[in-house]
């Protein structure tokens, strides 16, 4: 008798108590929060690709590269921040970093292009299971900086762009596409498995 309810309330509380270890968090326990600063703290000198790599995606080039800030993400780089400084993070710190990713997915993107202003008009979509979702913050770099990438590439300049979606439409285990649309209709595309991160 005793095994007939047993395994239904062990099957309940199993499903009620665990957390999905491998997705993006959209809201972070305080559980979270400590691993994102440990994260942060623990790998202060390392270089920041490393530092950021699960949350990158590099373009087919090799060069252009994007990156999801996640309420995880953005913690633990602060940490990094203050452990350079020699200082932990306030509490108010900890409150407010996560806020900027609030219902939101944010993405930095890297973009090379051949002026100071190759990306002022360039567009993103976020592709999740086929269908495109419209940024809701579309900031594009208009005046890129001045890069150097060797003689493989004739491009010049390095744009930082930033392109901010809501998230109440997408799974926080999904797979998502960021496409960065230029005016003349070139498409870089960059693959997130948001599965695979924190």
């Amino acid at each position: 008798m005793i095994r007939k309810f047993l395994f239904p309330w062990v099957v309940f509380l199993f499903f009620a108590f665990s957390e999905k270890a491998n997705a993006v968090y959209y809201s972070l326990s305080d559980e979270q929060i400590r691993q994102a600063i440990e994260y942060g703290e623990n790998n202060k000198g390392t270089d920041y690709f490393t530092f950021l790599d699960e949350w990158m995606t590099v373009a087919d080039d090799g060069y252009e590269w994007a990156a999801l800030n996640t309420k995880f993400s953005i913690l633990a780089y602060e940490a990094k921040q203050a452990a350079l400084e020699s200082r932990r993070l306030t509490q108010a710190e900890i409150i407010r970093f996560p806020l900027e990713v609030e219902d939101s997915l944010s993405f930095h993107v890297i973009l090379y292009g051949n002026s100071s202003d190759f990306a002022k008009d360039y567009h993103a979509v976020l592709l999740y299971k086929n269908k495109p979702i419209q940024p809701i913050i579309e900031q594009n770099d208009t005046h890129a900086k001045p890069a150097n990438l060797g003689i493989r590439i004739h491009t010049s300049y390095r744009a930082i762009c930033k392109y901010d979606f809501p998230n109440y439409y997408v799974e926080s285990d999904a797979e998502v596409i960021l496409v960065v649309i230029s005016p003349t209709n070139k498409e870089r595309r960059f693959f997130f498995k948001l599965g695979e991160m924190r």
